[in-house]
């Protein structure tokens, strides 16, 4: 009887660990600051075994089918290479996973105009594009070959990455020691780079994140400056903006409209206008580092210290 009770104990104490390590794993405090927002509680469904882990990144295709990058498993280090990308379709539904144990620390991941998904490995120092499928079609910068903020056929660091109309390529090259902006063409030859540390205009400090809006302009999220940088494709600086925090990821909506996470201490979602009005905040959120947007309005949020990723809808 004894025995029986102590396995007793052991089941109760394993469910209640459970319990406890999922509540950890969301923001239970993510709120709405005018209550717009509504937090969409296990809007997917995730195989038996598998997890969310540290998400570093989420993008959507035309088709609404969701694109979610794994860093890693829960309480894994990035080096140990236990990133993929989980994709699912609108309703929630897990349909396929690729990309296993490739990349060194998976870091930015695109939907682009084009359709495929371009991928960031920050200490890997490449750019990748793929098919939806996982199938690579181009790699831009060479493995474990860290350049410098003047090279040319080498990156440092790369976080995010977008393509203009005529299909030029920008790079955001800033999660190491460079910190600049690199622009390639089409098929990956070099164009230009521009940027140089430092917070006056045009100089960055971590450019973390890169978006474009209809008319061309690159908008930075220059982390640890505080700021959102505004350029035209030649890398002219047009403007900055404060109001979002140190912004970690931009989503730009087709109809300009702005969406931008910001990590401690903001840990919150600013949702605004190109011309830096501010519409809407939802506050609480753990570490976000990546935001996306699908055609109904839903908005979903990649958490690294939260270990989940979230989905809000308006009320």
């Amino acid at each position: 009887m004894k025995r029986k009770s102590n396995m007793q104990f052991l089941a109760v104490i394993a469910v209640l660990t459970a319990i406890l390590g999922a509540a950890a794993m969301r923001p239970s405090n993510a709120r709405a600051a005018d209550g717009n927002y509504q937090l969409v509680e296990n809007w997917a469904q995730l195989p038996p075994g598998m997890q969310w882990g540290v998400m570093s990144a989420v993008d959507i295709d035309s088709h609404g089918t969701i694109y979610a990058f794994k860093r890693s498993e829960p309480g894994e280090k990035a080096g140990e290479m236990s990133s993929m990308v989980m994709v699912i379709d609108p309703h929630g539904k897990f349909l396929r996973s690729w990309g296993e144990h490739t990349f060194s620390s998976a870091h930015g991941l695109r939907v682009l105009r084009d359709g495929f998904i371009w991928i960031t490995d920050k200490t890997g120092d490449q750019v990748f594009k793929y098919s939806p499928d996982g199938e690579l079609l181009m790699t831009l910068g060479k493995k474990g070959v860290a350049g410098d903020n003047d090279s040319t056929d080498a990156l440092n660091g790369p976080s995010d990455v977008v393509i203009g109309k005529n299909g030029d390529i920008f790079v955001s090259d800033g999660e190491s020691t460079n910190t600049r902006v690199v622009k390639f063409s089409k098929d990956g030859k070099f164009i230009k780079c521009w940027g140089t540390k430092g917070a006056g205009p045009g100089e960055m400090n971590l450019p973390h994140n890169i978006a474009m809006d209809s008319e061309g302009r690159l908008y930075v999220a220059d982390r640890t400056n505080k700021r959102i940088q505004v350029f035209d494709q030649d890398g002219k600086y047009l403007d900055q903006m404060t109001q979002f925090g140190a912004p970690a990821a931009i989503f730009i909506t087709k109809e300009d409209m702005l969406y931008v996470v910001a990590g401690a201490p903001e840990n919150r979602l600013t949702i605004g206008t190109k011309d830096g009005k501010v519409l809407d905040r939802v506050e609480g959120l753990n570490a976000p580092h990546w935001v996306a947007v699908d055609s109904s309005g839903a908005v979903y949020v990649a958490e690294v210290a939260g270990q989940s990723l979230l989905k809000f809808v308006k009320k």
